[in-house]
């Protein structure tokens, strides 16, 4: 297996301590996904398969401007148990785990640290997280995606001018994500099984698609209203789309890196 430099574990630990030396230090990115139901025609993984694709390109592409830790492969997933295979772990578990990796990372002295999730009930978790990790250390940890179902703000522009299926295509094991896994590993995609479901609530302020925003989060048991795990049009997906998707993604997430590594470490000012 071959030796990966963007890899936060394949190295060394004087290799680490020289990769802290460095000065501008690279950004260290904790990514966590989760193993769910994503349809008939896609792996449980699918969500790991995204991230992990995406992350090991923008580690090539960052050229040491980035190191990635081992993936979390489990997330906040108990509305989706009613589907065979998923795996569930609870609120307060994620997010004590995750926030101590990202500690971790910021007690070897790395100042600049982003969670990158790869799941959407993962996202409010996130946040807190990446909130304790510089209430803790005083570094400058955030939460961010690479999965535009997740959220779509780095890629949403094309996004919404390139897709085929239309209002509600995007969502959860939706066209965005089955074009993305067409491109990254076509082998775990059966089109002949991908489905329209365009069953989510769209109401005057709640909608779970883009580029509309909600006026408020919620979340229901995944079962109520997806038949079969899909939440979109799957069946419009392409791997012509999943690859202009999935360059987009690096490009612009690499940018979004090194803009982070520039955020200052100020000086706290107590005024009592």
């Amino acid at each position: 297996m071959a030796k990966h430099p963007w890899r936060y574990d394949h190295l060394t630990w004087p290799e680490l301590r020289a990769a802290i030396a460095r000065d501008p230090q690279p950004v260290v990115c904790v990514p966590i996904g989760a193993v769910e139901d994503h349809g008939a025609h896609m792996s449980l993984s699918t969500d790991n398969d995204i991230l992990e694709g995406v992350l090991a390109a923008c580690g090539e592409r960052a050229e040491g401007d980035m190191l990635v830790v081992p993936t979390i492969p489990f997330g906040l997933d108990e509305h989706h148990m009613d589907f065979p295979g998923t795996i569930a772990v609870e609120i307060e578990t994620t997010l004590a785990y995750l926030a101590q990796v990202a500690t971790s990372v910021a007690r070897h002295g790395f100042h600049h640290i982003l969670i990158v999730n790869g799941h959407g009930s993962n996202q409010s978790i996130c946040d807190l997280a990446a909130r304790k990790v510089v209430l803790a250390t005083g570094m400058i940890c955030a939460a961010t995606t690479v999965n535009a179902a997740v959220n779509p703000a780095l890629v949403a522009d094309v996004l919404d001018a390139e897709r085929r299926g239309g209002p509600g295509s995007v969502g959860h094991a939706c066209e965005y994500e089955t074009a993305m896994m067409l491109h990254i590993d076509p082998a775990r995609v059966d089109m002949s099984l991908a489905e329209r479901d365009i069953s989510q609530l769209k109401l005057k302020y709640f909608n779970w698609d883009h580029p509309e925003p909600s006026a408020y989060a919620w979340q229901d048991w995944w079962s109520r209203f997806s038949r079969v795990g899909v939440c979109g049009d799957a069946s419009a997906a392409t791997a012509e789309f999943g690859r202009r998707m999935f360059d987009l993604t690096v490009e612009r997430f690499v940018e979004l890196v090194r803009e982070f590594r520039t955020i200052p470490i100020r000086e706290r000012v107590d005024h009592h």
